[in-house]
């Protein structure tokens, strides 16, 4: 039976990877913890915890994220007060400073579990997504976090509090079937594959995969006259389809897209698994260890082919995660194994590895440390991080192209760090070979931002996306009253959604929108169409 209980709410993977390092760590405390999704919540099971720590993320304008919205609904709802009377709580909110309303799931939810009669036991915690999220999460655990965790089990348990009752799980037919262990496999072609058993994803990164819409690349065109990728210099209209749940979109509101890996990315990582483009085309599998009576949780949708796998669900532009690197770790070679060792024993130095500045990429990494090949490809796609969407602010209007969703994207791009200051902690720490300093000397590609380099580089008419799409609070005003609209480069992509609107609907008070361009003749093109020449102002 658990002593505490690890709640997160999770929209890209972040609270939910802190949640289980804190499970990690609660064990080395001699504290028993178990991790909780918040997609799972219930009143009753929530109110049964007695001792919980809560890793929230806000998500969009200050909402809850997905996982969540249950939870928020019935911790805001005043006649829940009391509720949760004697519960210990703390909370780590996790935001982006970018935004107005930062921080406000945890703020929000540290207040409401105080209102309903908790007890706070920890100082809450925030963390800033646009600076060190990471270094955030630290300081905050490292700041006497398990101190007052221990002695809130002791008054736990001295009050003769009964231990958990746990969460109520949702009836299902596969939720009625045991969990077993998933294990992917590799076979030639569809006629090998056998029948999958029941399954869900096994994170919260990987729920967008089962859960976002498959539509088709109707438009795609440069918005600017002179484009210029080594400059960032490229913004892309894009137009898509919008079947299913799209069909329900608004202006105003935003659309993630899941990106794919550049090919070259591909290639250098399908050479460390062995393998060449010709198996780009096998299938991957899933199935469950322990027998066809068990249900499993899947790291992305199967069956699918391997170039699906490596393209759209593994993350090969970001340096092996901790999961990664020890699953690998048995199956490498002496030398490689005792560096891998090192890495994961110095958690300065695998911050250095997994910095967003120097952005190591996964082949990267491996080439450092001298691996050319021999990584197992089903440890590699099962352990692999995980693809992430991005998010895009809608550029249209359903009142003027209700089967459409348009997107304005600029290309995110900088000059790439060099490899050496970050190989040269790491050949330091005793995690990577000496030989690794000149190898970081090598001239390194211009950073391109993964997505937008995707949508500018490589998406083409006739593509198949995956798209989600998700309401915001940003909105035209109710009332019928005069509007100001400012936005620069692609920040005008809500304005020219809500220019159809206005066009298209009772309004009679004026309305103009500012925007900002480096020049007149490179950036004008795309907008002046959208915007009568009366109304708009440069």
């Amino acid at each position: 039976m658990a002593d505490v209980h690890i709640y997160f709410g999770s929209q890209s993977g972040t609270a939910e990877s802190f949640s289980e390092d804190l499970q990690e760590e609660a064990e080395k405390h001699g504290i028993k913890a178990e991790v909780r999704d918040l997609q799972t919540f219930t009143p009753e099971g929530f109110a049964a915890s007695h001792i919980v720590i809560m890793v929230v993320a806000t998500y969009g304008d200050g909402e809850p994220t997905d996982n969540a919205v249950a939870f928020h609904k019935w911790v805001s709802n005043p006649k829940n007060d009391g509720a949760l009377k004697g519960q210990r709580f703390t909370v780590m909110g996790l935001g982006d400073m970018n935004y107005s309303r930062y921080n406000n799931m945890g703020q929000l939810t540290d207040q409401s579990l105080e209102r309903m009669g908790g007890i706070r036991i920890y100082k809450r915690g925030v963390g800033d997504d646009s600076q060190d999220i990471v270094s955030d999460f630290e300081t905050w655990r490292e700041g006497g976090l398990w101190e007052h965790v221990k002695t809130a089990v002791a008054e736990v348990k001295k009050e003769g509090r009964c231990v958990s009752l746990g969460e109520s799980r949702p009836t299902s037919a596969s939720a009625e079937k045991p969990l077993g262990t998933a294990v992917l496999s590799l076979v030639r072609s569809t006629a090998e594959l056998a029948p999958e058993p029941d399954a869900e994803p096994s994170e919260v990164a990987a729920r967008f995969y089962f859960e976002a819409e498959r539509c088709t690349v109707a438009k795609v065109r440069e918005l600017r006259q002179h484009r210029s990728l080594e400059d960032g210099l490229s913004t892309m209209e894009v137009e898509l389809e919008a079947s299913g749940g799209l069909e329900k979109y608004t202006a105003g509101g935003t659309l993630a897209l899941l990106p794919r890996n550049a090919p070259s990315d591909v290639s250098a990582v399908l050479k460390l698994l062995g393998l060449s483009e010709g198996d780009l085309a096998k299938q991957v599998t899933v199935k469950a260890k322990e027998g066809s009576g068990f249900k499993v949780k899947k790291p992305f949708p199967t069956p699918c082919t391997l170039g699906d796998a490596l393209s759209l669900y593994c993350d090969l532009a970001k340096a092996p995660t901790k999961k990664l690197l020890t699953a690998l770790q048995e199956k490498l070679d002496e030398p490689s194994k005792e560096f891998v060792g090192k890495l994961l024993s110095d958690a300065d130095a695998l911050k250095a590895l997994q910095s967003e500045a120097v952005c190591c990429r996964m082949h990267e990494f491996w080439a450092l440390l001298g691996v050319k090949g021999g990584l197992d490809p089903v440890t590699f796609l099962q352990n692999c991080p995980r693809q992430r969407a991005r998010e895009f602010t809608i550029a249209s209007s359903p009142l003027m192209a209700a089967k459409r969703i348009s997107l304005c994207v600029s290309l995110t791009t900088r000059e790439t760090e060099s490899l050496e200051s970050m190989a040269e902690k790491l050949v330091a720490a005793g995690a990577l070979p000496p030989t690794a300093v000149a190898a970081a000397r090598e001239a390194r590609p211009r950073f391109l931002g993964m997505c937008s380099r995707y949508i500018s580089a490589d998406l083409k008419e006739g593509d198949a996306v995956l798209a989600k799409y998700h309401p915001s609070s940003l909105t035209l005003p109710s009332k019928d009253v005069p509007i100001v609209m400012v936005g620069a480069g692609a920040g005008v992509a809500p304005f020219r959604g809500f220019w159809d609107e206005l066009r298209k609907g009772p309004q009679v008070a004026p309305a103009v929108l500012f925007f900002g361009c480096r020049h007149p003749n490179q950036e004008l093109v795309g907008i002046s169409w959208v915007l009568s020449p009366c109304a708009w102002q440069a």
